[in-house]
């Protein structure tokens, strides 16, 4: 597996540890606009040690073929992330078969930037990692997520009620998957 990828606008690349402050200001600038759709943070998500630990632990998820975060940033830029796309819970064997989740910045929004990047994220599972599944879980009120991935492929499954907890209330979530027919 590569460590960078690119598409025709974009550079999708997997971090180290020593990136961590890149990350740190994705989020700080984005705080609140992701919060609402996502679980309570930890208190010291907010910091250079955590986001550093953090990107330490998916580093080497990543090399067992349990997760794979790609860090998103157009190509004249690659100073600031615009977003990260995450396949993680990855079961290989039998199962062949991830969960995703995405977010990017505020102001990258609607520019087919998340389509862009997710699309080459599944090739490269598909491809290199050769799974069969990907899953989806969304809040039903998150409507452009539910746009997009609707865009890219995925099928409605179903709800899974009261799923994930999001500002400390269970929330339901719309379950979508997509399968790879090759």
């Amino acid at each position: 597996m590569q460590m960078t990828y690119s598409t025709d606008r974009l550079i999708l690349s997997i971090l180290t540890h020593s990136d961590a402050e890149k990350v740190l200001s994705f989020y700080d600038r984005n705080k609140d606009f992701f919060e609402r759709w996502e679980p309570e943070r930890d208190p010291n998500f907010y910091t250079y040690a955590y986001q550093r630990v953090t990107l330490s632990i998916e580093y080497n998820l990543m090399l067992q073929s349990k997760l794979l975060r790609f860090w998103v940033f157009e190509k004249d830029n690659l100073h600031d992330i615009i977003g990260t796309v995450n396949f993680y819970n990855i079961t290989l064997g039998s199962f062949s078969t991830c969960q995703i989740g995405y977010k990017f910045d505020q102001n990258y929004a609607r520019n087919g930037y998340a389509y862009e990047s997710i699309k080459k994220g599944m090739d490269v599972l598909f491809h290199e990692l050769k799974l069969h599944r990907i899953e989806a879980n969304i809040m039903p009120m998150n409507q452009p997520s539910i746009k997009l991935i609707e865009k890219l492929g995925f099928h409605y499954e179903g709800v899974a009620e009261s799923s994930i907890q999001i500002k400390g209330q269970w929330e339901d979530h719309a379950r979508y998957a997509y399968l790879n027919k090759v």
